[in-house]
């Protein structure tokens, strides 16, 4: 891996391989002062290796950067040996990781669905290892060599065993067989041609991800998402209605996403510019408490994101207020309290002394997830 911090590509995990160390502590140890400006680049590959910290802070770290995604977990008498290191890289509007770790569990409930805000279908590659559980309400097992898909929409409970994967999180509407066939839990067969064809497909991302133009990135994404078109998984059950409300929810959420700056946001002008009727509006968000309740989240966690950037220190706690879409400072700081259990100050300032690492807060995307990643390694 170059030294610069930028690396050029997201290396393909080994099978079964051991989180490798260095006798002079983690790259990120090493990264000049000079080369922090590249590292906020966003469109660099970032990796985070943990193997320096002992065990129980490693997985204190892993479990509040995959909380975004699963909640994870590990048994007593594993928690000793616990290692992880994952590496990413955006390419074109998707996020693709090498992930190598312990077995642990992986949990998605609909509490998380309703809170993460991640409108999303995930491709996974499992190099080495794989696992076994339950997703949605299909009993699933993955092995090595495997080609599953999993929607971030749906709940999951799964145990892995020690494992090394590629995964491509992207979009709902990148992949068009996810509009009109329930996917999640499904897989490729390790032994089947097409499966080897995307997993060489998808460690060839890995390898030149940062070499890619948007252009070319985009094109590869696309062939990836023809590829599993057209694979076994289009036999999968038809859920077309609800398909088309993911893609209308997500339609919308795009759109609030774009005017949270903008304080007379409301339900009839969100229902006009998405053109919905204000009832489908009300029901398609019943599970965020109302519409005007998920706006407030996502609002509350752009300012998080922003009071816990290392470059935003210029801005007031009110300037923040109103660039996220808040009238009212008092209110601001009164709602952050109640959704973060800490003052806006507060959050600052721990972020400047490193005392509470600035995790993916909940409702935030792929790239803010890959901002949260770089941070968590900036504070070891």
């Amino acid at each position: 891996m170059p030294g610069d911090g930028r690396p050029s590509r997201v290396d393909a995990p080994r099978p079964q391989e051991e989180p490798r160390s260095s006798p002079q502590g983690t790259n990120a140890a090493r990264i000049p002062a000079a080369d922090a400006d590249a590292m906020a680049d966003e469109d660099a590959a970032t990796d985070l290796r943990l193997e320096r910290l002992a065990a129980e802070q490693q997985f204190t770290l892993w479990h509040d950067l995959v909380q975004p995604l699963f909640r994870v977990g590990v048994e007593d008498e594993a928690m000793a040996t616990f290692r992880a290191e994952v590496r990413g890289a955006p390419i074109s509007d998707a996020l693709l990781t090498a992930c190598t770790s312990r077995a642990q569990s992986f949990e998605r409930s609909m509490s998380d669905v309703r809170s993460s805000g991640w409108d999303h279908v995930v491709i996974q590659h499992y190099v080495s290892g794989g696992f076994e559980g339950r997703c949605g309400d299909r009993d699933v097992s993955v092995r090595a060599g495997d080609i599953n898909v999993l929607d971030l929409n749906r709940t999951l409970h799964t145990r892995a065993t020690d494992f090394s994967n590629l995964t491509l999180i992207l979009p709902r509407d990148r992949l068009p067989i996810a509009g009109s066939h329930d996917l999640h839990g499904r897989a490729i067969g390790g032994d089947s041609a097409l499966a080897a064809v995307i997993g060489s497909h998808m460690r060839s991302l890995a390898e030149h991800a940062g070499s890619l133009s948007p252009r070319e990135a985009s094109t590869a994404i696309e062939a990836l998402c023809l590829l599993l078109a057209g694979s076994d998984l289009r036999e999968a059950d038809p859920m077309v209605r609800a398909a088309a409300c993911a893609s209308v929810h997500e339609r919308i959420c795009t759109y609030i996403d774009r005017h949270l700056d903008d304080p007379a946001l409301s339900p009839a002008g969100i229902a006009a510019a998405c053109r919905v009727s204000r009832a489908t509006l009300y029901r398609l968000f019943g599970f965020d408490g109302g519409v005007m309740a998920y706006v407030a989240g996502r609002r509350l966690d752009r300012a998080f994101m922003a009071l816990c950037r290392p470059d935003d220190g210029r801005s007031s706690i009110a300037q923040v207020a109103f660039r996220s879409g808040f009238t009212s400072e008092t209110h601001f700081s009164r709602s952050f309290r109640t959704r973060f259990a800490m003052s806006p100050r507060d959050a600052r300032r721990r972020a400047r002394e490193g005392l509470h690492p600035a995790g993916a807060a909940p409702g935030l995307g792929p790239r803010d997830w890959l901002q949260a990643m770089r941070r968590i390694r900036e504070t070891f």
